[in-house]
């Protein structure tokens, strides 16, 4: 699953599960896509894929194409089931039944789809969720959905009542909620039907949770970061994952670039006879191929799949690539597919893989017998003229922008946001104190740039992030293609959501009390200059610019350098621009004014 951000606006709306009810809906005919079929924006951009064997098809949901689509990979054919009335994020299907489940990441809503086998249009069955759902995964069978909400750090768990017997989606109803410490992104239930792990979005967190209660057993925390995907190895005693790893004591160099002391690209096997302690501790089974080498970097792998032959497919989102590599043997491939490739289906009987390219509105056929080839492309519509918004989108992406495509945009800056990481990197001028990595979500308001603000035109601040921390050539068309996509990219939403009139009083009284509006000053809540606020990094520099508070509560770390782990030690433990201790009552109010904005 590869959704991004970009001109996503959830509507302002609360949605409490328990008074939801279900409807059911008919579709009248499944009918082939063309060129006058409504597609938003200037991709459809397939983000997720399932393979339903009963029938030989290919399913697939596009994000801003709205649609969820049955493809039949002989004839190429593309047929529109659904089209629903927000961005689509991912498809799953029931392990054991022809169930297909589609996911709108807001209005959130999951659509169930019943008789996907069938050669007759599917009924379908709707649930109403919060927004923000993000992934969604299933219990042997259907008894239960489990529903990832990425900026509500929530999951929702639907049981089905299985009234008299029958397995119908007309009976999920919400059975609990759990809330999670960080934005979740991945989900995956283990082998032994007991645990259920959850990963974030952005820094290397991940949590073990009792499947049957839902409460978190354990909260573990790692250097990697962008875990992009789940799979259990063919034997189901390992868990493999794709991830990134940015070193904060490397620079941005060409020679530490090259070499991969900078940014790795991975995908990392545990057991999971000891899986805390090897995902803490980074200690990763030890394959016996490489993902990449100097020269031929795998930038962002973005989804993982094992086969039944065991191999083992990686889609390298940055560099337009499928990794194939192989449980017993040193042996591996790289195949060229389209552009930011981020899902992948198998079809086990003709051992043909299906990769969804979502910046190309294209899915790539691979054969992996006798040889892996690749031997056939779906697209999803005619090929049309792009905007500069999608040009800088596909640059974005777009690992090639880096030296020997080690890393994009993205690769720091996750879906716009940020990767909760340090670099060191010249934007403050030279090399030796590494800072955290800030968010692209709203930066076209938050003049001056970098940490210590002295970049004052943006497409000049994108010029030089090109040159001097990707070790690329840049050019006037790039940065302004980058710049019109970064336009739309909106301030992260608040954690918590509105607060009551009385609330947002106390939160405002307080933050003003402290002073602390002269340096975040609405409505962007930041300011033009630098500030001296007792901090000094390792090279000296004591003045930095305040960053913007918008979306604050959705980062995983604060100050310059990370060092407070949450916003309550901000104030408790580095007593940030604050003479003594508040009061009990008076941090509550001040934190819930912040996770409000």
């Amino acid at each position: 699953m590869c959704f991004s951000y970009s001109s996503v606006q959830a509507p302002q709306r609360t949605v409490s599960l328990l008074c939801q009810s279900l409807f059911f809906i008919i579709i009248l005919g499944v009918s082939p896509i063309n060129a006058t079929s409504p597609v938003e924006k200037d991709f459809a951009k397939p983000v997720s894929l399932a393979w339903v064997p009963d029938n030989q098809s290919l399913w697939a949901v596009t994000q801003h194409g709205r649609n969820v689509l049955r493809l039949d990979p002989d004839s190429k054919s593309v047929n529109l089931v659904f089209q629903s009335e927000g961005p689509l994020c991912d498809l799953h299907i029931i392990p054991g039944t022809s169930r297909l489940i589609a996911l709108q990441y807001t209005p959130g809503r999951a659509f169930l789809f019943e008789g996907a086998a069938s050669s007759t249009s599917p009924a379908i069955f709707t649930v109403d969720l919060p927004d923000h759902a993000a992934d969604i995964t299933s219990s042997h069978h259907g008894k239960y959905l489990y529903v990832l909400h990425h900026w509500n750090h929530r999951v929702s768990i639907l049981e089905r009542s299985d009234a008299n017997g029958v397995r119908s989606s007309s009976q999920y109803k919400l059975k609990s909620e759990v809330q999670l410490p960080f934005a979740p992104w991945n989900q995956i239930v283990l082998p032994d039907s007991k645990t259920w792990v959850i990963t974030s979005a952005f820094a290397g967190k991940m949590c073990m949770l009792n499947l049957q209660t839902g409460r978190i057993q354990k909260t573990l925390k790692s250097p990697v970061h962008n875990i992009r995907d789940l799979a259990l190895s063919p034997d189901q005693s390992n868990l493999w994952m794709a991830h990134q790893l940015l070193h904060p004591d490397a620079t941005t160099l060409r020679g530490d670039i090259q070499w991969g002391f900078l940014m790795e690209n991975k995908v990392s096997g545990f057991p999971l006879n000891d899986l805390a302690a090897r995902f803490k501790h980074q200690d990763t089974l030890q394959p016996k191929w490489q993902l990449e080498r100097p020269g031929n970097a795998a930038g962002d792998p973005e989804a993982v799949l094992w086969t039944d032959h065991g191999e083992l497919l990686v889609a390298l989102a940055g560099v337009g690539e499928v990794a194939i590599l192989y449980e017993d043997s040193t042996t591996s491939a790289r195949l060229g597919v389209g552009r930011r490739p981020c899902a992948i289906a198998y079809d086990p009987e003709q051992r043909r893989a299906f990769i969804a390219n979502s910046l190309s509105d294209s899915i790539s056929i691979i054969h992996l017998a006798p040889k892996p080839r690749t031997t056939g492309t779906i697209r999803l519509g005619p090929r049309k003229k792009m905007s500069q918004i999608a040009r800088g989108e596909r640059l974005f992406y777009d690992a090639h922008q880096s030296f020997h495509g080690w890393f994009s945009c993205h690769s720091c800056h996750t879906e716009g946001h940020a990767n909760g990481r340090l670099n060191d990197n010249a934007a403050d001028g030279g090399f030796g104190a590494p800072k955290k990595v800030l968010s692209l979500l709203g930066v076209v308001d938050t003049a001056p740039w970098s940490w210590l603000g002295e970049r004052n035109d943006l497409i000049h601040s994108i010029h030089e992030s090109i040159e001097t921390t990707m070790g690329e050539v840049s050019s006037r068309e790039k940065t302004e293609a980058l710049h019109a996509f970064m336009k739309t990219l909106a301030p992260a939403p608040a954690l918590r959501g509105s607060l009551s009139e009385l609330e947002q009083k106390k939160g405002m009284t307080i933050f003003e009390t402290l002073r602390c509006d002269e340096c975040h000053s609405p409505p962007h809540f930041t300011d033009p200059e630098s500030y001296d606020v007792g901090l000094t990094d390792e090279v000296g520099h004591t003045h930095f610019n305040p960053p913007s508070l918008l979306g604050v509560s959705q980062r995983t770390h604060w100050l310059h350098d990370g060092r407070a782990k949450s916003l309550r030690s901000i104030f408790e433990d580095h007593h940030h621009m604050i003479r003594e201790d508040l009061p009990d009552q008076d941090l509550s109010n001040l934190l819930r004014f912040l996770e409000s904005l």
